[in-house]
C-alpha cells in the first residue's frame, strides 16, 4: 500500500474518531453510525498493516528494534480498547441495533461504564500512537497536503535564458 493511501486512510480514521468521540456534538444517532464506520475503517487499517502485525508478533521476543516493540504494545492495547469500545457501544446502542431489528436487554449501566472507560483509554492510547508516529505524520502532511497547496499559490518564476555578452576584439 502506498504512503499516500495509508495517510488518507489514517487521516479519515483519526477525523472520524475525533468527531464520533463527542456524541454531544453530533447527536447520538450520528455518533453510533460514525462509530460503526470507524470500526470498519479500523479493520481495514489492520488488514493493510497485516504483514507488520505478523512480523512483529513473530519477532516480539527476539532481538527487535525497541520502537517496533513499543508500537506493537501500544497498538495491541489500542485494539483491545477499541474492541471493548465498539462492543460496549453496540450493547448500549439506541439506534444501530434497533435499526437492524435487534433488541438487547443487557446490563446497560455496566456496559455504559465499560464504554466510557474504553473511550477514555482509547483516547489516551491514540495520543500515544499519534506521538510515536509523529515524524511520519508531519512528513506525510507536508508531502501530501502542504506542498501541493503551496505549489498552487507559489508557481516557480519562468526561467530566463542567461545571455552572456562576448566581446570580440578585432585586431587592426
Amino acid at each position: 500500500m502506498s504512503n499516500k493511501i495509508n495517510f488518507a486512510l489514517d487521516l479519515t480514521i483519526f477525523s472520524t474518531f475525533m468527531v464520533a468521540a463527542s456524541p454531544a456534538l453530533t447527536g447520538l444517532a450520528v455518533h453510533e453510525w460514525l462509530s460503526v464506520a470507524f470500526a470498519a475503517a479500523i479493520v481495514t487499517h489492520i488488514l493493510f498493516h497485516w504483514n507488520w502485525v505478523v512480523k512483529v508478533t513473530v519477532e516480539f521476543f527476539k532481538k527487535l528494534f525497541h520502537q517496533s516493540r513499543l508500537n506493537y504494545i501500544v497498538d495491541a492495547l489500542f485494539f483491545v480498547a477499541m474492541t471493548s469500545l465498539v462492543l460496549s457501544g453496540l450493547l448500549i446502542s439506541r439506534n444501530v441495533l434497533p435499526t437492524l431489528g435487534i433488541q438487547l436487554t443487557a446490563a446497560e449501566r455496566t456496559w455504559r461504564s465499560i464504554h466510557i472507560l474504553s473511550a477514555d483509554s482509547a483516547m489516551i492510547l491514540l495520543g500515544i500512537h499519534f506521538g510515536l508516529h509523529w515524524k511520519w505524520v508531519v512528513n506525510s502532511l507536508n508531502r501530501y497536503v502542504v506542498s501541493p497547496i503551496h505549489s498552487l499559490f507559489h508557481r516557480p518564476a519562468p526561467q530566463t535564458l542567461a545571455v552572456q555578452s562576448v566581446r570580440i576584439d578585432k585586431e587592426n
